[in-house]
């Protein structure tokens, strides 16, 4: 079935399910059942089709009528229910959305639901929220920059993860493993936290025992390249070089299943994140092979990230591929690549400049002047 097709059926399911809605003398129970199915086709439609629209008649569809039929003190399962299921529609849209607000009322949404979902009473149900809500928490926290939002999200997590058990449910305690890796992460990063980076490796590591590659290989693959970026950042915490040939290892046998004809941004954003572990091993370990490794890795990317289709994306890799390419010239005394390197620094630094991203446009002119420099000593 082509996509249409399947866009069709959606659409087709939803209005199933108003018309079974406003059957005349249906029970108020039933109503919120077909309402609540027909939010969820829609919720689905949005997120799986990037249907923004969907997902707004979704949202609206659980504010105006849902919540209306379960009201707290009569159905307070249900209505946590709905409030959960408002929350994750909230919190995809806003994750498309520039701003937090859409993000913010997610975060409300499900906290209503777990002022009724309790461990005691509904421990399943309060897992899923508890994890759902941690999503979100941590969007959030790295949009605004909290540390404090991070920390909360890292809290949902573990409360998910007392009742998402490996042995009771292995699916979602993988996801929530993957889950909490990426907010390690995130805090091990912004507090340059050596602890919080190796938990985070040691997290992805319990995730791959479960998303294996016979079993669900773009699963597998999505999780080595979050370990490659884990141990990439602790590799450049530390003196010896071993984690950062981890790291390497780790993108490359991710790169087994995501290939360019299966997944190609995926591919294109690993090969970016294995040139930025190759760049900070050749460096550590002045070798120029290695240098050239990571060069044609940022190169690969830019097969698929292009100035016309991500010019922010193309910008960003075209500014690592020259940092590459003007230290590799430094340590052969290489004028002729110097020059392609600063070619590579005044494009993206119009890039910059025209995005109106002030950082990125001062670090670019830097790199022209550096460059400028290094061509001017080789008598350039």
């Amino acid at each position: 079935m082509n996509s249409e097709a399947l866009l069709q059926e959606y659409r087709r399911a939803a209005e199933f399910y108003v018309q079974a809605a406003v059957l005349p003398g249906l029970d108020l129970s039933w109503q919120w059942r077909y309402q609540s199915r027909r939010a969820l086709i829609l919720a689905d439609l949005g997120r799986d089709f990037m249907d923004n629209a969907a997902l707004e008649e979704c949202i609206h569809i659980y504010q105006d009528t849902v919540l209306t039929l379960v009201p707290n003190i009569q159905k307070p399962l249900d209505w946590a229910t709905t409030q959960n299921d408002l929350g994750n529609a909230l919190g995809v849209l806003g994750q498309r959305r520039r701003g937090t607000r859409m993000l913010e009322e997610s975060v409300i949404a499900f906290e209503n639901a777990l002022s009724e979902r309790s461990h005691e009473k509904t421990p399943l149900e309060w897992a899923a929220t508890q994890n759902n809500l941690g999503n979100t928490l941590g969007i959030l926290g790295q949009r605004e920059n909290n540390t404090e939002m991070l920390e909360k999200s890292l809290q949902a997590f573990e409360c998910a993860l007392e009742v998402r058990t490996q042995e009771n449910s292995p699916r979602d305690w993988a996801s929530t493993q993957n889950n909490l890796g990426s907010v390690l992460q995130a805090l091990g990063q912004r507090k340059n936290d050596t602890q919080l980076l190796k938990r985070s490796v040691e997290a992805y590591k319990q995730v791959l025992l479960q998303w294996t590659r016979d079993q669900a290989p773009l699963h597998w693959a999505a999780t080595l390249n979050n370990l490659g970026t884990a141990l990439r950042m602790l590799g450049e915490r530390r003196k010896s070089p071993r984690t950062l040939e981890k790291s390497v290892a780790a993108y490359r046998n991710a790169l087994a299943e995501r290939t360019r004809e299966r997944v190609p941004q995926d591919w294109a954003m690993t090969q970016n994140n294995l040139g930025a572990a190759l760049q900070k091993l050749g460096e550590r370990e002045e070798n120029t092979q290695i240098l050239e490794h990571a060069i044609a890795a940022y190169e690969d990317t830019l097969k698929e990230w292009t100035y016309k289709q991500m010019p922010m994306a193309w910008a960003m890799t075209t500014a690592n591929l020259a940092v590459a390419q003007k230290t590799l010239a430094q340590r052969l005394n290489d004028a002729s690549l110097a020059r392609v390197a600063l070619t590579g620094f005044e494009g993206v630094a119009q890039v910059f400049r025209s995005a109106s991203h002030a950082k990125y446009y001062e670090f670019a002119t830097e790199q022209v002047a550096k460059t400028q420099k290094i061509l001017k000593g080789l008598g350039d």
